[in-house]
């Protein structure tokens, strides 16, 4: 992509040229670096909301309170929680597993 845009800008010096090229390596990293962490986010929302959809079929609408302490859960913990919600048995095993979380 850099490369191609200095092409097509040929009034550009050559200085300025080598200085842009410099340049690109630290842009595709920070291009690359928010590419994941869009991805990361993505990840955490899609597992809060899985994990959320199968808590208020199994217990009803849940409290706003815990609904937001489960969006605000790490991937790691949404995963654990995923697994743990088929042992439990009312929202009062929820809170317990969230307070220890």
């Amino acid at each position: 992509n850099l490369s191609r845009n200095l092409q097509a800008l040929p009034k550009r010096t050559q200085e300025e040229r080598k200085f842009i090229m410099r340049l690109a390596p630290l842009y595709e990293q920070d291009r690359e670096a928010a590419i994941q962490q869009g991805e990361a986010i993505g990840l955490q929302k899609e597992a809060s909301k899985l994990v959320l959809r199968l808590l208020n079929r199994r217990f009803g609408e849940l409290p706003p309170h815990i609904t937001e302490t489960i969006q605000k859960l790490s991937v790691e913990k949404l995963e654990d929680l995923g697994e743990a919600l088929l042992d439990f048995q009312s929202q009062a095993d929820l809170i317990n597993w969230l307070n220890q979380a």
